[in-house]
């Protein structure tokens, strides 16, 4: 198959650091090194998938969004996208599949969505999901019947190391729906040692992020770690979860997959978390990891379950929550969403539609061209 896989424009393909285009390129590489003919449509600084091509794209700064970008990549590259067997659409504001479809009539499409339901093509169509939360949430919210495969971790990366140092660790971006607060109340209240990893790479992150790092300054057993953007980015947070106890997401929304948890399984670490959104899908309580709703739970399972598994793993015939939490984390290897999309194009391809698929409206064409 001749592939046209569109990222987007917030960040290179992989990212230097944090973003969902991590999982874009294990998806576009994936296919590649199936025998598949890829061409990677994503901003500089991104990589060649193997065997394949790459037409880079404006980036816009800081994260901010461009739907200009899109018009203008559709613009640059319309005779090579309508060349492709398939497109798939990973874009932030889809207006490449609305264009491809819309107006050029060009029906072999796949859309990916990352994060939300509300930022899909308009009317909606050929829509993937990853959890089984996202893919509801879209049936009840937006009325929206979509395809779901479920986002993956790339294990062959994220490995276990299970000889442990004395801290709690909290990934994430900036932002008070990641339950960072809840994060640093219990650390401090409590007296565990936390380490606070991230960057202020986009207009948002630091908004927020400046004043936690102001904040944790002055706890004595709270460390601000601050991540490198550049490719070590996620050498140094894979170390810092491998050597973490356990990893803190008290996540304060209803978060439809959560990349950080995965990976931190892995990396043999269980995940702490609140059991909003996909959580539960990813976290077994008490089985490779721990679902809390309070404070008062947090806190038992801190100060007492996480030492009880720690003092007690050689005495629970044969049981460990760190190598279950791996075990849990391999289900979601990202190879099998590889071999879910390839069978997804092919069936596209074919014919297959879902959702709401209106006619091409013959009025827009003439609008926009």
């Amino acid at each position: 198959m001749k592939v046209g896989f569109v990222s987007t424009y917030s960040n290179s393909t992989p990212p230097k650091g944090y973003g969902g285009e991590c999982y874009f390129w294990e998806i576009a590489k994936g296919i590649a090194e199936k025998g598949h003919e890829v061409h990677l449509f994503a901003s500089g600084g991104s990589e060649t998938p193997p065997n394949g091509y790459l037409h880079l794209t404006r980036a816009s700064k800081g994260g901010f969004l461009s739907c200009q970008i899109e018009y203008d990549l559709v613009k640059t590259y319309k005779d090579l996208l309508l060349s492709m067997d398939i497109v798939h659409d990973c874009s932030l504001d889809k207006r490449v599949s609305e264009q491809l479809r819309y107006i050029y009539g060009y029906k072999p499409i796949i859309n990916t969505i990352n994060g939300t339901t509300y930022i899909i093509p308009r009317p909606p169509f050929n829509v993937v999901t990853g959890s089984k939360f996202w893919k509801n949430d879209a049936k009840v919210n937006g009325q929206l019947d979509t395809e779901m495969i479920y986002w993956g971790t790339n294990t062959k990366f994220y490995t276990p190391d299970y000889e442990k140092e004395d801290y709690l660790l909290w990934i994430a971006r900036f932002h008070p729906s990641k339950g960072l607060d809840l994060a640093i109340d219990l650390a401090e209240y409590l007296g565990f040692n936390l380490k606070v990893a991230g960057s202020l790479e986009f207009h948002d992150h630091a908004y927020y992020g400046k004043e936690y790092i102001k904040k944790i300054k002055g706890i004595k057993n709270i460390e601000y770690v601050e991540l490198p953007m550049n490719f070590s980015h996620h050498e140094v947070k894979k170390k810092l979860m491998q050597k973490a106890r356990a990893f803190l997401y008290p996540v304060q929304y209803k978060e439809a997959f959560g990349m950080v948890v995965t990976e931190s399984m892995a990396c043999g670490t269980p995940v702490i978390a609140t059991s909003q959104g996909a959580m539960p899908e990813l976290i077994d309580d008490n089985i490779n990891g721990w679902l809390c709703n309070t404070k008062r739970e947090f806190a038992d399972t801190i100060m007492k379950k996480l030492p009880y598994c720690e003092d007690n793993k050689r005495h629970h015939n044969g049981f460990n929550i760190w190598q279950a939490a791996r075990e849990k984390a391999e289900k979601f290897d990202v190879s099998y969403a590889v071999d879910a999309y390839e069978k997804l194009y092919k069936e596209v391809i074919a014919g297959k539609e879902w959702g709401v698929v209106l006619k091409q409206n013959s009025a827009l064409r003439t609008t926009i061209a």
